[in-house]
């Protein structure tokens, strides 16, 4: 058996990404168990003695071609890595606790860029209260740079994806699209809030928003339900607009399909709608949070227009269909 595809059809690009995790976790067989325990959501949740009743793990990484380029600043990189691990914890309310942090490098390596990068991941770690406390290093080809995080939190309940009712409201935090204009190296996990959203039990489900909202959105809904949104309420970013004025992609397109938003999505009981968006408010003033639309039966994305809804999102496997 060759670890390269012969055909084309047995690739994992042509496969994509969603097939190819669930034949992944076919084969794990009897290792692998069902989530929230297992996977599922952005993070795993397993059962402690302590007064957080339950250990949330994740793991994440940045990779070079990927998520950063060599005229991204070693300290970004590093800060982004810890972030795009906390935007999981923040997903499933999450207080961070500790990481193991472990690198496959070519070679040809600076150090001093490799020292700056570690730099940056250590002191968005410290800010956040996340404890590095080990990892692993290893020789990759040259000119490969690849840094993953293994990481834990501790969480009151299990709050995660695929647990929201039919009618239930659907909540969008912060801004959306254009990220690539610089939000993807310099955004914040939104930790606090997403702790604060795991308190309030009118939360039924929550994810974080790296892939975009067109891929994320339904990646939140358990199977057979669909959402009735009002497109003219998406909180469009002003980098989306920018982007749009560039290069003629509609910002409603940016916003939906961008990708490394980092905001999060989250579907709360109709009955404590009201309640849970104003006391949001006055909680977290400076984090805005948009009403979106609701959790349908019929599985399906629809405008209550009857506008048509953004297609696309990030996928790291996959071949375009034309």
């Amino acid at each position: 058996m060759s670890a390269i595809a012969r055909e084309t059809t047995d690739s994992a690009n042509h496969l994509g990404e969603r097939e190819l995790i669930d034949r992944i976790i076919t084969a794990l067989s009897a290792a692998c168990p069902l989530a929230p325990r297992g996977p599922g959501g952005d993070c795993a949740h397993l059962t402690t003695n302590t007064d957080r009743h339950y250990r949330v793990v994740t793991v994440d990484g940045v990779i070079l071609g990927r998520h950063f380029d060599l005229s991204t600043a070693a300290e970004a990189a590093g800060r982004k890595l810890i972030h795009r691990n906390l935007s999981d914890l923040a997903a499933a309310g999450a207080h961070p606790s500790d990481a193991l942090l472990s690198f496959v490098i070519g070679g040809d390596v600076s150090v001093q860029w490799l020292e700056a990068f570690a730099h940056g991941a250590g002191k968005a770690a410290h800010a956040a209260g996340l404890e590095i406390v080990g990892g692993d290093i290893a020789r990759g080809p040259d000119g490969h740079i690849a840094a993953h995080l293994s990481t834990t939190g501790f969480a009151h309940r299990v709050l995660t994806r695929g647990q929201a009712n039919v009618g239930d409201v659907l909540f969008v935090t912060g801004k959306l699209g254009g990220s690539r204009l610089g939000h993807h190296l310099h955004f914040a996990a939104r930790t606090v809030e997403g702790e604060w959203l795991c308190g309030q039990p009118a939360v039924t489900a929550c994810t974080d928003l790296s892939d975009g909202l067109a891929k994320d959105l339904p990646g939140l809904l358990a199977k057979n339900q669909g959402a009735t949104v009002d497109l003219s309420n998406t909180p469009i970013s002003e980098a989306a607009e920018k982007l749009s004025k560039s290069d003629g992609i509609p910002a409603l397109e940016h916003a939906w399909c961008d990708g490394e938003d980092y905001e999060l999505l989250f579907a709360v009981e109709s009955s404590r709608a009201d309640w849970l968006e104003s006391h949001f408010a006055k909680t977290f003033p400076q984090t805005p949070v948009q009403r979106l639309g609701i959790i349908t039966a019929d599985a399906v994305l629809s405008d209550t227009r009857g506008a048509k809804i953004p297609q696309g999102g990030h996928s790291h496997f996959g071949v375009k269909k034309a």
